[in-house]
């Protein structure tokens, strides 16, 4: 997944979609689709790790279950950015390990709200 190879995949088709547009603007639209899919592909790792988390626990704690996530979202990110530091054909950025912590950290947050929501009134909060 590298610059070049997404871009001769996407390219042409935003050039298809996008024809009046300026070369810039169109550069600028395949890096926010590049971006947005660090930001997806770790909100989903997250739901799925906060999945995993909450499975194994003894007890519903949802709490725990999301910093189980958030932590290994982190970890992956940054190991994966510092692995592309080392790759002649990617380069890593911090910037990039902020946009997955963010996907990830909006993933569980949203879990979290979407659980306290649907918890019938008037049952005791899980412990942290």
């Amino acid at each position: 997944f590298s610059l070049s190879e997404t871009s001769q995949t996407i390219m042409p088709w935003l050039e298809w979609l996008t024809a009046d547009l300026d070369w810039r603007t169109r550069y600028r639209i395949f890096v926010a689709i590049r971006k947005s899919a660090h930001f997806f592909e770790y909100a989903i790792l997250a739901l799925l790790t906060f999945r995993a988390a909450l499975s194994a626990a003894r007890r519903t704690q949802l709490a725990t279950a999301g910093w189980v996530a958030l932590f290994i979202v982190t970890s992956l990110a940054t190991a994966d950015e510092a692995r592309q530091a080392f790759s002649p054909v990617r380069t890593g950025s911090p910037y990039d390990i902020l946009i997955d912590i963010a996907g990830g950290l909006l993933a569980v947050l949203g879990l979290l709200v979407i659980s306290r929501r649907m918890r019938p009134p008037g049952q005791a909060q899980p412990s942290a």
